[in-house]
């Protein structure tokens, strides 16, 4: 790939990134009557956390959705969500808690597994029905760790902006961690996973790995976090503990030719055992 075709990939994944945001601030205002409920997941809350720290880089951060969880305890009943998302001009697709636009915006709605009843894919949410949201694995972290954070239009000259709850950095790593284990086998699903590696290098690299280890230890000491979490540990180790795991092989695969390929496998592997060693103290 030469400049000119990075450089007009760029161009594309900025304008769809620019347009995730403003779809992201326009659910948070559709969803304003359960904002107690709303918790920002997902790469545009990974990019929250890691500002400038995470962005050097050839391929600069990049998403086309937004992803936000919901705690069911905190949702009222009216509006239902499905019509609150209706009447901000997003529609629900065949799949529970996929809404789009016509222009291809999409915002997805999660409800962590623990919580969101049985079913496999469907969160059971009362009077929102079963198609409301989608059920996701790994994602009770952010139940358990997130914090207000203010949200900015990334249109050039937009002061427009909400606050929104953004789950923890360990929370999202333990969730990308979750997420890249159940793709690793699956062909069709596999595509994208180099990119949510790398996410994960990106968390490690720009947060304090002491700040990072004892968010773990918060996400294990509470019971509705406690077995992703410690699952996701294990995985961790697996994936990104060395220079031979998946994980680390995936990190480097997404700048493939772009960066300097030694260089940021040793410097995962670092970042990974350095989390690690903090974790078993």
């Amino acid at each position: 790939m030469d400049a000119r075709e990075r450089g007009d990939m760029e161009a594309a994944a900025d304008e769809r990134t620019i347009s995730a945001r403003e779809g992201l601030l326009d659910a948070v205002e559709a969803l304003g009557p359960h904002s107690e409920a709303v918790i920002l997941v997902g790469a545009q809350a990974i990019y929250v956390h890691i500002g400038e720290a995470g962005t050097g880089f050839a391929v600069s951060p990049f998403t086309y959705d937004a992803d936000i969880a919901l705690d069911p305890a905190l949702l009222g009943s009216d509006p239902t969500i499905i019509d609150a998302m209706a009447d901000a001009g997003f529609n629900l697709t065949d799949q529970p808690g996929l809404y789009r636009r016509e222009s291809g915006v999409q915002v997805d709605l999660l409800v962590p597994a623990a919580v969101g009843g049985p079913g496999r894919r469907g969160a059971r949410l009362d009077v929102h029905g079963n198609r409301a949201a989608m059920k996701v694995h790994g994602l009770e972290g952010a139940l358990v760790s997130h914090a207000p954070r203010e949200i900015s239009s990334l249109v050039s000259g937009s002061d427009r902006s909400c606050v929104i709850e953004v789950a923890g950095p360990a929370a999202l790593l333990v969730a990308k961690v979750h997420k890249i284990s159940e793709r690793v086998d699956d062909t069709l699903r596999r595509a994208t996973i180099d990119k949510d590696a790398f996410d994960i290098y990106r968390i490690l690299l720009a947060v304090d790995t002491s700040e990072l280890a004892a968010e773990v230890r918060l996400l294990e000491a509470n019971a509705v976090s406690s077995k992703v979490t410690s699952e996701a540990m294990t995985k961790f180790r697996e994936l990104f503990g060395a220079r031979s795991g998946l994980g680390t092989e995936l990190v480097a695969q997404h700048v493939l030719g772009l960066e300097d390929y030694d260089f940021i496998t040793a410097s995962s592997e670092a970042l990974s055992q350095e989390l690690l060693e903090a974790m078993s103290h």
